[in-house]
């Protein structure tokens, strides 16, 4: 360099030396001119040298001067790079502060302690030929000066170019990038300060040694609350009865990913997992091994693959597969995204080498990483953690075998990659490592505290504001009276920020116990590392982990206990009692298009969701048929009464829509907004509009469930309750539509179908069924097409106007009704209501409910009957042209009842130009019926439910017995008896047994003991009702409630015809009539679905305080 002109005086800034290999070194320049020149150099003067990488040179600088300090907002000043650049004679593109600029101050003390990174403006990397030998290297290396870096006293430091040369022996095929940043000290490392979440990505690692107290004293570390990724090797994690159970379960600021395949031989399921911040879009990628957990995090700038290790110990072939599974993840990953994935690899590793382990590596253990090595060399990944830093110890003896390695394009952005100084009980170190880039930081939102809130203050306030009358359209109404509602919410309610890190049965006192057990724990590894040995501090190191572990466990059990005791906890612990195995994957995985291609980002998936919900209708929709048109029924306008009875009756603390507002607030604010409310009802059902729902256009929206505001709600409810009156005072429906509507059910309806496959059987007679399912029913309905029939059937056309508003959505071709809305059931009624309506006789007949559709006919044998059944295919197709709805071709099931094989046929049918065959067995609302009703196949399954809720229920600990009693009664008993009306006298001997084992676990259950026990003594001590006696107990209230049906309940004509009891096919509704046969049964009064109009005002009760003037009256009185 010196021998070019102009630069006999020329000194590079700095020389530095890898010390993991001698052979390496950096040369630090000052800009990019000057590494160009270098470069150049080195090519034309050294041949046998190679310049492997090209990067930034990073200097911690202290003392910077008060003209780069951010000001009093904590931003940077303009110009701080180019001021560096200037003052220190070197190019600098980037400039970071190590402490929270908001804690930096403008006076002397602060500037003092002041410290930044200065970084390069551009990044390149530039690899040449190995060299030829080393001696050749080392003569021509003086061509150079060594220097060493140093901190220039005017904070300087600026980042300057480096370029790192490295010298290979011939001998050696492959040759691992060097590593920049392993060369730094353990303390030059921890002097890292966390910067702000806006532009740090941050991942904490831990192995937590299969021990749960481990596990929570990190995930309530205050200190990892801005934490994008925890990677957790060893946790405690079993498989229990099909489940996987972790310690946590879960985690409401992280989603939970464990590996794709569980271990089913070994005692632990799995040796490695994931916690992923909620707010980020993550998506698990599958490895066939329980060791590894892998996931892609999309973010703003890049998409990093995240890979949570556990290597087993000594065990070469384990090393083996896991790097084979690792490079094939890491290939897959990056050719699936078609883009640059950055790679971050952290985990328990279990294997030594001078690479991350240091001079401390002993030679025997050198060498058995070979393959890590191999893999880094071939993905060209650094190790970051400071070399040398003991992760691990054990006794007297440390090591390092928890490693990070990441990909060079994010290594260029290390910020920090240090051991924590806080310990959680492990005999590993927490690890945590940060990269300068953008993410979507944590945020928290105030909470409003509802139940604590001043309503008599609040009314006043509402009252004040709502003396102006409020006029204007719907809308305008609708957004004034929300805005004086949330104002005086807002500003009269109490708030709270809490954290949303803390679990609810932390305490400080453990946080207490966390800091003494660390102090110790700390002070004895520093005495052990001065050559030191303390037999006291090591004991009281031991005797503050175990406290500390033991307060966990003691204060978790505690707090579960407490739990339970309050029975108003009850429900909430029975969500804890989900059947089905414990889903891999939290969050929704990539989304396989009709094409095959798959999506790759949120807003694709939101775009394939709102494919699938909101299917577009099809091209062509066939006209109605001119039909009479009924007179619409007489609907009077809104009363109070009726909207303060709907407004009272909803759920207080339902989930709120867009406004915020639960609905206790309007509940509680309805005496001072009630004129208000109805005005704006009214006016709503007068001009047929409705306040703006949600914006589909933001993935938020892209659920097919009604979240409009609480109000919306109610309105919504005041309607439906006025079609529910006139479709059961005037007949609008067929009387076979068994969905949606009072005082009818599933059950009714399969009773109603067993009856008529009896009859027809008496008969000697075979009934062929065919059943329909339609698409997306709610969301795939024609708005015009439900329009015209409701007009048709009667509605008036003020409330007709008012549905087509509530089905309308100007950002989406086709709505149709939303999911969730106590509307849509009854809507939808209408809709097929002309598919639904045949009579039912001996020759044939159907049932509804809601969107399943099942028909039949019946005939001497099941080939006769092919005819009517195309016949009703016929109609059921010409139905789906002119409504625009559309068939599920998959769920249509075609089926021949009769126990004559000999009448049986296998012919298929032709539905929508697809063969369907006769079934055997189908799933009928529910219930799976065969074809000569023995329901074999219905009890093994609805029993094989109901014991996996059972062993859920025994899952969990310290329930009382009167509370584990009401949990079986409401989470177990309701599983195996659905429908038991249908199936019951199918319950015979054979299948005595599969119910038994359900009501035994239960009695386990609700006891705690009898591994062993006849099922009669069980259920004896655990005071629990017998399943046969169940049965019948849900029987004989059928029957009983048969007879209270009016007339126009298909049901209640059957009664009737029972009363003639057959020696032959008896069904099981013959079997309960015998048994009741002596109760009189005819004289049970009839109960109509609806009493009176909705609004008919009622008797108003007033309950007084208990005062002489109150008695006085009532004396009076």
């Amino acid at each position: 360099m010196r021998a070019k002109p102009h630069n006999g005086a020329w000194r590079c800034r700095a020389v530095t030396e890898d010390r993991s290999n001698p052979q390496r070194m950096r040369v630090v320049c000052r800009n990019e001119s000057e590494q160009d020149m270098v470069k150049k150099t080195i090519e034309e003067k050294l041949p046998v040298a190679r310049v492997l990488d090209d990067g930034y040179h990073r200097i911690r600088v202290d003392g910077v001067p008060r003209t780069v300090m951010p000001d009093e907002e904590g931003n940077d000043l303009p110009g701080v790079a180019a001021l560096l650049s200037t003052a220190n004679d070197s190019e600098v593109s980037k400039a970071s502060w190590l402490r929270d600029r908001k804690l930096l101050k403008l006076d002397d003390f602060w500037m003092r302690d002041s410290s930044m990174w200065a970084m390069s403006r551009q990044q390149q990397r530039l690899s040449t030929a190995p060299a030829r030998s080393n001696a050749t290297t080392a003569k021509s290396l003086p061509a150079i000066e060594r220097r060493t870096a140093r901190n220039h006293e005017s904070a300087l430091g600026a980042p300057r170019k480096a370029i790192i040369i490295g010298i290979a022996p011939k001998s050696l095929p492959s040759v691992y990038p060097a590593v920049v940043r392993t060369n730094r000290s353990a303390k030059s490392a921890g002097c890292s300060i966390p910067l702000g979440m806006s532009n740090t990505l941050r991942i904490i690692q831990l192995n937590v040694h299969k021990r749960g107290e481990i596990h929570d004293s990190l995930m309530n570390d205050e200190e990892i609350a801005d934490a994008a990724v925890v990677a957790i090797q060893e946790p405690q994690a079993r498989l229990i009865h099909g489940r996987l159970l972790t310690t946590p379960m879960t985690h409401h600021k992280w989603t939970k990913l464990v590996p794709t395949i569980c271990n089913t031989a070994g005692r632990w399921a799995i040796r490695s997992m994931m916690w992923v911040r909620r707010n980020l879009e993550v998506e698990q990628v599958a490895i066939e091994s329980s060791d590894l957990t892998a996931a892609v995090i999309t973010l703003p700038e890049r998409k990093v693959l995240v890979v949570s290790v556990y290597v087993q110990g000594v065990d070469k072939q384990a090393l083996t597969d896991a790097c084979a599974l690792l490079r094939d993840t890491i290939m897959k990953t990056r050719r699936d995204e078609g883009q640059i994935v950055d790679v971050v690899l952290v985990g328990d590793f279990n294997r030594h080498d001078h690479l991350w382990g240091g001079e401390d590596v002993s030679l025997i253990r050198q060498g058995e990483a070979d393959e890590i090595v191999d893999l880094m060399s071939d993905y060209i990944l650094n190790s970051l953690l400071p070399r040398g830093t003991k992760t691990w110890q054990g006794g007297e003896h440390e090591s390092t075998v928890d490693v990070v390695l990441v990909s060079e394009g994010l290594a260029q952005n290390l910020v920090s990659c240090r051991a924590c100084s806080k310990e959680h009980g492990s005999d590993h170190r927490t690890i945590e490592t940060r990269f300068e880039t953008t993410t979507d930081g944590a945020h928290e939102q105030e909470t409003i505290l509802l139940k604590n809130a001043p309503w008599k203050e609040i009314r006043a306030r509402i009252a004040a504001n709502l003396k102006d009358a409020i006029s204007g359209s719907v809308q305008e109404r609708m957004d004034a009276l929300v805005s004086v509602v949330l104002e005086a919410v807002h500003a009269l309610t109490p708030k709270t920020r809490p954290s949303p890190y803390a679990k609810r049965w932390w305490t400080s006192d453990l946080t207490q116990l966390r800091r003494v057990y660390t102090y110790w724990r700390n002070r004895a590894r520093a005495m052990r590392r001065a050559g030191c040995t303390d037999c006291d501090i090591l004991d009281t190191a031991k005797a503050a982990a175990k406290q500390y572990h033991d307060a966990i466990r003691k204060q978790k059990k505690s707090h579960w206990e407490t739990f339970l005791a309050d029975h108003d906890n009850i429900w909430q612990a029975a969500k804890y009692l989900q059947s089905g195995k414990e889903a891999a994957f939290g969050k929704v995985p990539r989304l396989t298009r009709a094409d095959g291609t798959r999506t790759s980002s949120n807003a694709e998936q939101a775009e394939e969701f709102l494919t699938a919900f909101f299917p577009p209708l099809p091209r062509r929709i066939d006209e109605e048929n001119d039909r009479p048109q009924r007179n619409a029924v007489p609907m009077p306008d809104l009363t109070l009464e009726e909207v303060q009875r709907q407004l009272m009756a909803a759920k207080s603390w339902k989930a709120p829509g867009q406004d915020g507002l639960p609905m206790v607030v309007w509940q509680q604010v309805w005496p001072v907004v009630q004129d208000q409310i109805l005005a704006l009802f009214q006016t709503s059902l007068d001009e047929g509009v409705l306040p703006d729902k949600e914006d589909y256009g933001i993935a938020g929206a892209w659920r097919p469930i009604s979240l409009l505001c609480t109000l919306g709600k109610v309105l919504e409810s005041i309607i439906a309750e006025r079609i529910f009156y006139a479709v059961e005072t005037f007949g609008l429906l067929p009387t076979n539509h068994f969905g949606g509507r009072k005082q009818r059910s599933a059950e009714q309806a399969l009773v109603l179908l067993q009856e008529q496959i009896y009859a027809a059987w008496r008969g000697g007679r075979v009934l062929t069924l065919v059943s329909f399912d339609v698409k997306v029913a709610y969301n795939g309905v024609f708005k015009d097409r439900l329009l015209q029939k409701m007009r048709a059937r009667g509605m008036p056309e003020k409330m007709v106007r008012w549905i087509g508003a509530f089905c309308t959505q100007d950002a989406l071709d086709q709505a149709g009704l939303p999911q969730g809305s106590p509307l849509s059931p009854v809507a939808y009624l209408f809709f097929n209501a002309d598919l639904v309506q045949r009579r039912i006789d001996a020759n044939g007949g159907a049932i509804a409910f809601i969107d399943d559709f099942t028909a039949w006919v019946t005939g001497p044998t099941a080939q006769s009957n092919l005819e009517g059944i195309l016949s009703i295919v016929e109609h059921a197709e010409e139905w789906e042209r002119r409504s625009g709805a559309t068939f599920n071709a998959k769920k249509t099931a075609v089926m021949h009842f009769t126990r004559n094989a000999r009448k049986a046929n296998t012919t298929p049918i032709v539905i929508k130009r697809q063969s369907v065959e006769p079934r055997e067995h189908t799933k009928i609302l529910g219930v799976i019926m065969d074809a000569r009703l023995k329901f074999q196949q219905h009890i093994p399954e609805a029993t094989s439910k109901a014991m996996e809720a059972a062993m859920e229920l025994k899952r969990l600990r310290g329930l009382s017995a009167k509370t584990a009693r009401q949990l079986f009664a409401a989470t177990v008993t309701p599983v195996v008896d659905y429908a038991s009306n249908v199936w019951m006298h199918a319950y015979k001997d054979k299948l005595l047994g599969q119910i038994d084992r359900v009501q035994r676990a239960g009695a386990q259950a609700i006891v705690g003991t009898f591994m062993t026990v006849a099922t009669s003594v069980a259920e004896a001590e655990a005071h629990i009702v017998s399943a046969r006696e169940r049965f019948w107990k849900r029987a004989i209230k059928m029957w009983v409630e048969v007879h209270t049906l009016p007339g126009t309940n298909p049901l209640s004509r059957i009664t009737k015809r029972i009363k003639k009891f057959y020696t032959t096919f008896r069904s099981p509704l013959h079997q309960v009539a015998e048994r009741l046969k002596g109760i009189r049964l005819w004289q049970m009064e009839t109960v109509t679905p609806v009493l009176l109009e909705p609004w008919r005002a009622c008797l108003k009760t007033v309950v007084d305080k208990p005062t002489d003037e109150v008695e006085r009256r009532a004396k009076k009185s």
